[in-house]
């Protein structure tokens, strides 16, 4: 391992402190600072204004090499990456053991009619949709993964609670509120992705969360195919589903409470010279790690800032699409004449080619460098699946629609960690949140009972979206790609009329990197990828 130390415009290599071996192994903790972090506020350090807490272990002379920057990531990667990606798969795993319980007698014993099972998919989202507001306001001044915690275990026991459930409107009651508690789910996992992980590593580490969407279809359809033998008792089959997601999820919640470190400055697990090496690797996103102090300047920022809401319009029209095909994927594949057996068990091929399209279309946007251009390709592939769906074999072909669909959805992700200000970050989740809220209520309702099996009603919705989008996405590329250019070009005439701003240039000081600017105000040092 070798680090430098930034001296003006050159970089000398210094001793480190320690070794490569000393980075995995744990030191005597009595040497940390964790007990004496208190409330962030800002300081001032080398002239910037910087989160307080933050500023304790940040050490601008230093520069991380390559071969450091890997065994970094790998101690995240064992410590931090578990925790995201199983807390995903547990809220991907409750939101669909409706659609799984669909075709086991939730319906029939609940006497749901009409629409009132598309409504049971809309509500959740409504408490989605209320509480996003307060909780992303929230997660910027408590303890992010003990509130991660928290809320999942009780949304865990909400999960439970639809188990003694007998009308539509208890069922209502409950998944309103388990809307509610999931309100703030991703938005805790964005934020620690973001407080732990390079820009550039975004793409994977989401790819992951998302594969989690695969896994649960897969481990659902097999825990439904082995509870639709439950025939006899005071449980039936459906009613053991929720018991035994719900039942999981607390017992998560309760390992995230106890395990999960609010943030690198927070962690127990981690010597003061650990945290400042992380800290300092994340130098490069230009994003900071957090700052507690509201800055109503963000908000205004936000609101007149054309690429968001060229991001709201992605992200509304692809959960109406999405929102439907979610609450709805069993019910049409059973349409088209399957067994209820059946319908459980093709899940396993769905979740399959769900985890492929995200692996697939990670690796592309990551090697390429081109996010939007593969969203633009994933959408024409997926339109014309669901065409030809309407045309041909239905069966295959929407359910490769639907993954080809979920790989943008992926990409639409990747590009909300291109903002930065932590107000600004947690406007735009707020609002982005609204929209995904917005979008999956209306989309269940786009499935009207009277259209079944087939819903060419639904479906021909959804090629109209399909193209709304494509057209947004290359707003949002031209937008993107003119604010680099005008930001290259000013950096180049400056540069040449004052030398200091051409040396940060090259020896990457980022000296605004922990100052919370926004991407807008950041123009010396921050570029959008797209």
């Amino acid at each position: 391992m070798s680090l430098f130390k930034r001296e003006g415009a050159t970089a000398s290599r210094v001793e480190p402190k320690s070794s490569i071996q000393q980075i995995e192994k744990p030191k005597n903790l009595s040497a940390s600072k964790e007990k004496d972090v208190q409330p962030s506020a800002d300081k001032v350090l080398d002239g910037q204004i910087v989160d307080e807490e933050t500023a304790k272990y940040l050490d601008s002379s230093i520069v991380i090499d390559d071969e450091t920057n890997t065994r970094i990531k790998r101690m995240l990667d064992r410590r931090i990456l578990p925790f995201l990606v199983v807390s995903y798969f547990f809220q991907t795993f409750d939101k669909g053991t409706l659609a799984a319980s669909s075709v086991m007698g939730i319906q029939t014993d609940n006497h749901l009619v009409g629409q009132q099972y598309a409504l049971l998919g809309t509500i959740l989202y409504i408490g989605i949709l209320i509480g996003e507001l307060p909780v992303n306001q929230l997660i910027q001044r408590v303890r992010v993964a003990k509130f991660l915690g928290s809320i999942i275990i009780c949304w865990g026991i909400l999960v439970c609670c639809h188990a003694a459930c007998h009308d539509w409107s208890s069922l209502m009651a409950v998944r309103f509120l388990l809307g509610l508690c999931e309100a703030g789910v991703q938005p805790c996992l964005m934020t620690l992705t973001a407080m732990y992980y390079r820009r550039v590593e975004h793409p994977t580490i989401i790819a992951y969360w998302y594969c989690q969407q695969g896994v649960q279809l897969m481990v659902s359809g097999i825990l439904s195919f082995a509870l639709l033998h439950i025939k006899r008792g005071p449980v039936k089959s459906w009613q053991a589903l929720f018991i035994l997601c719900g039942g999981l999820s607390i017992c998560w919640g309760v390992t995230v409470l106890l395990f999960l470190p609010d943030s690198p400055m927070k962690a127990k697990c981690w010597d003061d010279e650990r945290k400042t090496l992380i800290l300092e690797r994340l130098r490069v996103n230009e994003q900071g790690v957090q700052n507690r102090r509201f800055k109503s300047e963000h908000v205004w920022e936000t609101l007149k800032d054309p690429v968001v809401w060229t991001y709201l319009l992605l992200q509304l029209s692809s959960f109406i699409i999405v929102g439907g095909l979610a609450v709805f994927a069993n019910i049409i594949v059973k349409g088209l004449g399957f067994t209820t057996y059946q319908t459980q068990l093709l899940n396993l091929a769905q979740g399959a080619w769900s985890i492929l399209i995200y692996i697939g279309s990670a690796w592309m946007a990551r090697s390429t460098g081109q996010t939007i251009i593969f969203m633009i390709a994933f959408m024409n592939l997926a339109n014309c699946c669901i065409v030809s769906g309407n045309l041909l074999w239905s069966l295959v072909t929407r359910n490769i629609g639907k993954q080809l669909y979920k790989s943008f959805r992926l990409s639409q992700l990747k590009l909300l960690f291109r903002v930065a200000g932590q107000t600004k970050k947690t406007t735009v989740f707020t609002l982005m949140f609204v929209a995904f809220a917005l979008g999956n209520i209306i989309g269940p309702q786009v499935f009207r009972s009277k259209d079944m099996p087939r819903y060419h009603h639904a479906f021909a919705s959804h090629i109209a979206l399909y193209a709304f989008f494509i057209i947004m996405s290359i707003v949002l590329r031209i937008l993107l790609m003119r604010r680099n250019s005008q930001r290259k070009t000013a950096l180049a005439q400056v540069g040449a009329s004052t030398p200091q701003v051409a040396e940060d240039a090259v020896v990457g000081n980022h000296r605004d990197a922990f100052s919370d600017l926004t991407d807008i105000q950041n123009k010396r040092a921050f570029l959008y990828m797209y």
